[in-house]
């Protein structure tokens, strides 16, 4: 959940993720599908990838408007909003394993807001399949022109092209230029790991558990005072929203856009804001772990806007290795999104049912983290929900656990406070030989400045 460097853009990039109206729209609506025979290389997919012809060839999501002006070629161009919305185009024929090239113009038409041109990897049935999403998104406030090759997941019969804009009403984006075409050159799927500053420090020997009966051991556990997810998305994560019990319950406060209380959030550069909404909470392993059994017994905070997540961070500035357990999923709290990242550009992530989550009752999520060969296994309460074999981390990182207010993918907050619950935390290491050490800049200092609470910020037992 990218520390997430900012995680407007991650999420929304897992989230389009966590995508309502569209999400049903992609199932529900058949956009035009495009037969063909052999496909040639070098052949432009996409039909009216420039919208020369109105929006002929694309099925209408809605919000969107063929326009004459803001045109990155041609003589028009697609203006997207202001509420979420988009268009779709299925093409068969591409079988899987095939390697194609995504690519477009896009800017945004307002500062904060954000274009995407995407593709989903679908089977015979137009059912998604998992890790076949591939996005590329646009937010400068000029046309920018990206490509993204990729190579298709198994069971792929065709693949839907679309473009789409966040669900940010009264702003506009901008796309033009829209093309898929067989062939091209893959990114290196898993880029070198370089070291940035001192290497952490190895961890200890054995299992790691706490059950919170000491309360909140800095030995042990980080709290984070930090923001991210775009300027003006949220008040951070604060040391004054963690608390535990005398029974060792670890309580994560989420202030939602009803707060009124006295608690005042943070701006990235760490100044304080006028009010505590959409602030949250979060506490990080002093030490970082690879390859490993984690597990959690929590309750969620079962209120839409505010996240309630499990994950590995490592960022270097260069890769961004990463293992998310995010509740909700498609802004449904019945529903657990997963994710695996190794760049910011790319992810796997997948949403499943689990309306268990919000019965009041404890539950444990795990993951299996295996570095050789790469592999992550998420589970809920022992059940296998996923397996993610692509764009698998290798390197050591914090494990997170918090709550956080991302902008728009995961509902609205409309609640004043609410908590998630932590009973226990279990990190078994594999020490596979695919585990790679190496610093992200960080230099193990707490306190003011540093993104992490002082001594005199941890709270004692009540």
């Amino acid at each position: 959940m990218n520390k997430k460097t900012n995680r407007g853009v991650r999420l929304v990039v897992s989230a389009i993720l966590g995508l309502s109206m569209l999400s049903a729209l992609i199932y529900s609506v058949p956009a035009p599908s495009l037969a063909a025979g052999p496909l040639p290389a070098e052949t432009n997919l996409v039909k009216n990838g420039g919208f020369e012809q109105g929006k002929a060839d694309w099925e209408d999501w809605g919000a969107s408007a063929v326009v004459t002006t803001d045109v990155q070629s041609g003589t028009k161009a697609l203006k997207l909003g202001p509420t979420e919305g988009g268009m779709g185009q299925k093409i068969d024929g591409i079988s899987e394993n095939t390697i194609v090239t995504l690519s477009g113009a896009g800017k945004a038409g307002t500062p904060g807001e954000k274009a995407w041109i995407g593709a989903d990897c679908l089977d015979g049935s137009d059912k998604k399949l998992a890790g076949g999403k591939f996005v590329l998104g646009f937010e400068s406030a000029a046309y920018e022109r990206k490509s993204l090759a990729f190579r298709t997941v198994p069971g792929t019969r065709k693949v839907q092209v679309y473009v789409y804009k966040n669900p940010d009403n009264g702003k506009f984006a901008y796309v033009d230029d829209v093309a898929l075409k067989i062939g091209g050159s893959l990114p290196d799927d898993d880029p070198p790991i370089k070291s940035v500053g001192p290497l952490p420090p190895p961890h200890p020997p054995g299992v790691f558990f706490d059950d919170f009966k000491n309360g909140i051991d800095p030995e042990k556990w980080l709290i984070a005072k930090q923001q991210w997810g775009g300027e003006n998305v949220n008040g951070g994560v604060l040391p004054v929203n963690v608390a535990v019990t005398r029974d060792g319950i670890v309580e994560l406060t989420g202030n939602g856009d009803l707060y009124s209380g006295p608690v005042r959030g943070i701006n990235r550069d760490g100044s304080m804001r006028a009010d505590g909404k959409r602030t949250g909470a979060s506490i990080v392993t002093k030490y970082a772990y690879a390859s490993g059994s984690y597990e959690v017994r929590a309750k969620i905070l079962p209120k839409l806007g505010a996240v309630s997540a499990f994950w590995t961070f490592f960022n270097n500035g260069e890769v961004n290795h990463e293992i998310d357990f995010e509740a909700p999923g498609d802004k449904s709290l019945r529903k657990i999104m997963t994710t695996t990242w190794v760049v910011e550009e790319r992810n796997t992530s997948q949403v499943t049912d689990f309306p268990e989550q919000i019965d009041g009752n404890w539950h444990v999520y795990r993951f299996d983290w295996h570095t050789d060969p790469k592999r992550v296994d998420f589970y809920v309460d022992n059940r296998l929900i996923y397996t993610s074999s692509t764009n698998v981390p290798r390197a050591a990182s914090k494990f997170w656990l918090g709550v956080w207010f991302p902008k728009e993918w995961a509902g609205t907050p409309n609640f004043a406070t609410d908590k998630m619950y932590i009973d226990w935390v279990k990190i078994t290491p594999f020490l596979e030989k695919g585990d790679v050490r190496a610093g992200n800049g960080e230099t193990g200092e707490i306190g003011p400045g540093t993104g992490w609470a002082g001594l005199n910020e941890y709270p004692a037992p009540r």
